[in-house]
């Protein structure tokens, strides 16, 4: 069940299925203001009069393009575009509404990923330094070819995280760790 349960967490998150939180149900302040943000003061940048005259400011071949592509974004009342990441429909909502994610969720996708594999990568540096006769060589003077290989697994980290993470593997148990404050 466990399994499972891992299999399908997994599925959703890369799929982007998570379901809305509302915490409030009904307003819980009915005498103030809603505090919801709303797009509605938005407009489309081709139609806002600020964004058209930094738009007609525009003299080269690079900056005209540039200003007719951002002609389809949304624009404030300052004339400059915003990014709107709107939260998915449910259940399958997400495929459906695809907008911004290239502006925003896949950098930072690949960012978390590149994050991990350097962390993993230095994790099982480490690790593997210290079945050597002596580690603390091993952290100040680089062993490149044990670097080379440990940077191969770190690819593999979100595999190679679930696996350990099951197993017991990924977590220094309780007794191993040393507290400096009182007990």
């Amino acid at each position: 069940m466990r399994r499972l349960f891992s299999i399908l967490l997994s599925a959703f998150l890369m799929l982007g299925l998570a379901p809305i939180a509302n915490a409030a149900g009904e307003a819980l302040n009915k005498d103030r203001p809603s505090s919801e943000f709303t797009a509605s003061a938005l407009s489309l940048c081709s139609e806002n009069a600020r964004f058209q005259e930094r738009a007609s400011s525009a003299t080269s071949a690079k900056d005209i393009a540039r200003f007719e592509r951002y002609g389809k974004a949304s624009c404030g009342d300052d004339g400059l575009p915003h990014l709107i990441v709107a939260p998915t429909i449910e259940p399958f909502g997400a495929l459906a509404n695809r907008h911004h994610e290239g502006d925003v969720l896949i950098p930072a996708h690949i960012f978390i990923y590149i994050a991990g594999i350097i962390g993993w990568s230095g994790r099982e540096y480490l690790r593997a330094s210290k079945l050597k006769k002596n580690p603390a060589e091993n952290e100040i003077i680089i062993d490149f070819a044990l670097a080379r290989q440990c940077l191969r697994k770190g690819a593999a980290w979100p595999l190679e995280a679930n696996k350990q993470g099951r197993s017991g593997d990924l977590r220094e148990k309780d007794e191993n760790i040393t507290l400096n404050g009182p007990r």
